[in-house]
């Protein structure tokens, strides 16, 4: 699975039953060219899963787009979809989506079941990507939601893959801290390295962020310490943190957007990585112009005036972001509470 250029996929590290079985499923998924259905918990690496199968497909010379289901209906997100034929596209955060990706999805999954290339204006042919869709929703719940049609899915040989959380594959968290440390080690220079008592103290924790949590802890708890040794005491240092869930609305703006792109940035170590910037702006532009809508009453005078920008940018902005009169409002309680993975 691994070469010399290929960085290590997180969430294959391990020995642990699942994580084996979870290996060889990932293994024959590269083998073949049907749709792909991830789904795990938050922090559990699905998107990891997908870049290390595009990495070891026959489609790795291909680009991998990955988009936001949330954020599909914006026009840059439907440009992604052109620069993916030839490789991966992975959908991310189903079912948070609109009808149009729902349409869009369903026309992939179509034109791939019958193998044949899109012909451009210019007659140019082109390869359609490889569907990859990703959720923290277990699929039969998905499908109850409505968004994904059962047929959809069925219908086109879609290869379902679970990633198994941390808690059911515990006995590999040694391990997986050994990795993180040895990450840690390279930016920092200096090993560092568990004692006994420290590990039992992270086999007792049960993960409910999964692998993004345990190296936030790994991480933390190796800078805590005073010398290469991390102790029992650094380890409870953190956690109880973790556990109390400090809400962010104690934290700055500024903290909160820090914390928000430390954890991207490190689920995205060792990947290639575009458009980043155009990433990260829409994920804060959005929710914004949202919330700005909502407050104004859908007021598009008012809201230019509260975000200090003129009326046509407002409208230029709502466009692009696809956000409409009827849609822009406070994101609801479930899409509000979810974190990234």
């Amino acid at each position: 699975m691994k070469s010399s250029s290929l960085p290590v996929c997180i969430a294959l590290v391990g020995e642990e039953p699942a994580t084996l079985r979870l290996r060889q499923q990932v293994e024959q998924a590269a083998l073949v060219e049907t749709p792909l259905f991830v789904e795990g918990e938050r922090g559990s690496g699905r998107e990891h899963i997908g870049r290390h199968i595009h990495a070891t497909s026959a489609r790795r010379a291909g680009a991998f787009i990955r988009i936001d289901a949330e954020y599909a209906d914006t026009e840059r997100a439907i440009g992604k979809l052109r620069r993916a034929h030839g490789g991966t596209l992975l959908v991310k955060d189903l079912p948070y989506g609109s009808a149009r990706l729902r349409r869009v999805l369903q026309g992939l999954l179509e034109r791939q079941e019958h193998e044949k290339p899109v012909e451009r204006p210019e007659g140019e042919s082109v390869v359609l990507p490889r569907l990859v869709l990703t959720s923290d929703v277990e699929l039969p719940r998905l499908l109850q939601s409505g968004f994904v049609a059962a047929e959809l899915l069925m219908q086109h040989q879609v290869t379902r893959l679970r990633i198994p959380p941390l808690r059911e594959r515990i006995a590999d968290v040694p391990i997986l801290a050994e990795h993180f440390l040895a990450l840690l080690a390279e930016q920092l220079g200096q090993p560092r390295k568990l004692c006994t008592r420290a590990v039992d103290q992270l086999l007792r924790y049960s993960w409910p962020g999964n692998l993004a949590e345990l190296r936030d802890v790994v991480n933390r708890s190796a800078l805590r310490c005073r010398d290469t040794t991390i102790e029992r005491s650094d380890v409870e240092a953190v956690l109880p943190t973790l556990q109390e869930r400090v809400p962010l609305e104690q934290l700055s703006l500024e903290e909160m957007v820090r914390v928000k792109l430390r954890a991207l940035l490190q689920r995205l170590e060792g990947y290639p990585i575009a458009d980043l910037y155009e990433e990260v702006l829409g994920h804060v532009e959005r929710p914004l112009l949202r919330e700005v809508m909502f407050r104004t009453s859908h007021n598009q005078v008012r809201a230019a005036a509260m975000l200090g920008i003129n009326r046509n940018t407002l409208r230029k902005k709502l466009r692009e972001r696809g956000i409409d009169g009827q849609e822009a409002g406070p994101p609801s309680t479930e899409t509000a509470n979810r974190t990234p993975t």
